[in-house]
Order: structure tokens, then C-alpha cells, then sequence
């Protein structure tokens, strides 16, 4: 085996490692100061759904928007590109991918965490 190999596979093979654990999914809460700060750019943030708040709702049911608090208790309106899943109404932590507008978020996708 070449020099080059030898090399080259233990960096590839820890590259792999890396990107798996920063990517793989976690129940940490975050902060929509963070957001705030990347202006425009989506970015994901797991939060905490303030289910005592309610729920705005289309004429089907579905769920377009509703309150959720980051890690330092802030609130923000997490509004929704498209109507989001049923699930999220009995949801302790969301992940949503979104960007902030003021106290609004604007979130493309919501994923229920726990």
C-alpha cells in the first residue's frame, strides 16, 4: 500500500466520523438569538412548543402557526410556509428550519423531536 493510502484513509475515515456526529440529530434546546444574528440564511433550531398558547389553525385543522420558547425562555411566533403536522400539537420539542422576521419565525419545515 502507497504512502498516499496510508494517508489518505485514516483522514477520509475520520472526515466520515466527524460529519456523522456534528449532522446526527439532538434534543438540545437553542436560542433564537443565534438565528436572529444569521439574518436571512435558514438554519435549524430545536424548541420548546407552548402548547398552554394554542394554535392557529386552516379551515382543515392543520397547523399554521404557534408559539414556541427557545433555551433562554424567549418567545417567538413560529409561522409556517406550509401547514405543519397534527403531531405538533402534542409535541414537547420541535426542530423547525426557518429564519427570523422580528419576533417571527418563519419556518419552511417543522420535525417533531419528542
Amino acid at each position: 500500500m502507497s504512502n498516499l493510502k496510508k494517508v489518505l484513509i485514516p483522514v477520509v475515515l475520520l472526515f466520515v466520523i466527524y460529519a456523522v456526529y456534528i449532522l446526527k440529530p439532538t434534543k438540545a434546546i437553542g436560542s433564537f438569538d443565534k438565528v436572529r444574528a444569521g439574518g436571512e440564511i435558514n438554519q435549524n433550531i430545536n424548541v420548546l412548543v407552548n402548547q398552554s398558547k394554542g394554535f392557529d389553525r386552516d379551515a382543515n385543522g392543520m397547523i399554521l402557526a404557534f408559539y414556541a420558547n427557545d433555551i433562554k425562555n424567549q418567545e417567538a411566533i413560529v409561522s409556517l410556509k406550509e401547514p405543519g403536522p397534527a403531531e405538533i400539537a402534542t409535541a414537547r420539542v420541535v426542530e423547525i428550519l426557518g429564519h427570523m422576521h422580528g419576533d417571527t419565525y418563519i419556518a419552511t419545515r417543522v420535525t417533531v423531536v419528542e
